[in-house]
């Protein structure tokens, strides 16, 4: 017998009678400073004295890859497998935490645990995620979670191990494009329905007996983004869009959510109470941080304390300086202002990407671009060299006078996430294993050759994987 339990946002257990793995456990608490919370809330009975044989991590975002919840749960001698790639932060951060048992996979690599086979495979320039094939005597399973998979890349799982039983996948923005905005304008820049269209598209393609919504089952509490809980696309507005636009017709939609399960033996156990909680959200969501009214004032006023010092500022210019000057060279005179702050004060900061300069300036000066971020956020994303993770948290924003200043500042964000990847500064070494993990990771060359022609026509990114997902 096969059993999948359902734990949170994106962690699951799947066991057979002797075996069990536990993915992605992010279980109790909250990520990105207090932003993001799982909802439904994690019943604490549902993970009490939580034992498993093996936990595979997809990738090293915090609502999968969750320190708290590791340390909590896992004890130091249990098998900890992720996908091998050209980077180490995972691996590294696991064995800091004590982790002796770390197995690294290839793309496409099988390991088997007891009676339990599973397949990483990797998808993703530099910032690599892993969808994850799992297969037993009577299951087959490709978890995607927010791997954004697709084209020859992802048609090439389907020919390997298809037909699948259960497809599970996120259909939800993890990104921050709403915190983008141009001054007199309200344009979003993003699309609220492209997370179903996506999810429904990728089921099309994968044609599972079951699709899932998952990894995208969380709430934001914090008072700065608790006003971008509608902007969620949770699994029954999917659910909604489905049904209205006659999609998915080969293909079984089912809901499962925390505390919900599905057998071989006996099938789907689901717990009809959660939908309810989706129903009458924002009164839920009210009452869900009203629960947590302690701990997050007690944050806010953490949060009130951190200020800023030359140290943090002189890493963070450190790390700009980590890009190579033939690419900051191509900012030219471009600037932009960065504004950190609390509840209590703010710190302004002319940045010039070209010249790797960080000035102190007066609150007034203005000069067309304005990047906001909570000065603790700063603090820990910057000393921790994760930068890329505080924009995750949604409670940065970016303003621009012009399309022009914001497409410099965005090529200069994945500039600075290249860093953080340890992408710069540029090793030898480094470049050796890329070109190696594009050995076997060659038919995703060719999505990404599709992608850029694509661009080239002026085509938003996240249409960009819809086209490609209906290509698969």
């Amino acid at each position: 017998m096969t059993k999948i339990s359902f734990l949170s946002h994106a962690s699951c257990i799947i066991s057979t009678e002797s075996t069990s793995v536990l993915i992605d456990p992010w279980l109790i608490g909250s990520c990105y400073w207090r932003s993001w919370w799982n909802y439904p809330p994690v019943n604490p009975d549902l993970i009490k004295g939580l034992t498993v044989d093996a936990v595979y991590i997809t990738h090293v975002h915090w609502d999968h890859w969750h320190g708290p919840s590791l340390k909590k749960f896992i004890s130091k001698d249990t098998l900890i497998i992720t996908h091998d790639e050209p980077n180490q932060r995972s691996v590294n951060d696991l064995k800091k935490m004590g982790y002796k048992n770390v197995v690294l996979l290839k793309h496409g690599q099988k390991y088997k645990i007891g009676d339990i086979l599973i397949t990483p495979y990797q998808f993703g320039l530099f910032l690599n995620d892993s969808s994850l094939v799992v297969e037993t005597s009577d299951l087959k399973l490709l978890n995607a979670n927010d791997c954004k998979i697709a084209g020859t890349a992802l048609r090439s799982i389907i020919n390997r191990h298809g037909p699948f039983d259960f497809a599970l996948r996120s259909h939800s923005s993890a990104n921050d494009r709403i915190c983008y905005s141009l001054e007199g304008s309200e344009v979003l820049y993003d699309d609220k329905n492209h997370y179903s269209k996506a999810f429904t598209l990728f089921m099309d393609a994968v044609k599972p007996k079951y699709a899932i919504p998952f990894a995208s089952n969380h709430v934001h509490l914090h008072k700065d983004v608790y006003q971008m809980n509608d902007m969620i696309n949770d699994p029954f507005k999917l659910e909604r869009f489905v049904v209205q636009n006659g999609l998915m017709r080969d293909v079984e939609l089912k809901i499962m959510l925390s505390g919900d399960s599905w057998s071989s033996e006996n099938g789907f156990e689901i717990n009809h109470a959660n939908k309810e909680l989706f129903e009458n959200k924002a009164q839920h969501i009210d009452s869900y941080r009203n629960s947590k009214a302690e701990t997050l004032e007690k944050y806010y006023n953490q949060e009130n304390r951190v200020v800023v010092n030359d140290r943090i500022i002189k890493m963070f210019q450190k790390q700009i300086e980590s890009i190579p000057k033939i690419l900051r060279r191509n900012f030219g005179d471009y600037e932009y202002k960065l504004v950190l702050f609390n509840d209590l004060q703010e710190w302004s900061y002319i940045i010039n990407p070209k010249m790797a300069k960080i000035i102190s300036c007066s609150k007034e000066i203005e000069n067309g671009s304005v990047v906001r971020i909570p000065v603790k956020i700063f603090f820990d994303s910057v000393s921790m060299n994760m930068f890329h993770h505080s924009s995750i948290s949604k409670r940065n924003k970016y303003i621009f006078q012009s399309e022009e200043q914001m497409k410099k500042f965005e090529k200069f964000q994945d500039l600075l996430e290249f860093v953080e990847l340890e992408v710069f500064p540029l090793k030898i070494k480094y470049l050796i294993k890329i070109l190696g993990a594009y050995v076997r990771r060659w038919r995703e060359v060719l999505v990404y050759f599709q992608a850029y022609l694509l661009k080239r026509k002026g085509m938003e990114i996240y249409h960009i994987e819809e086209e490609i997902l209906k290509s698969t």
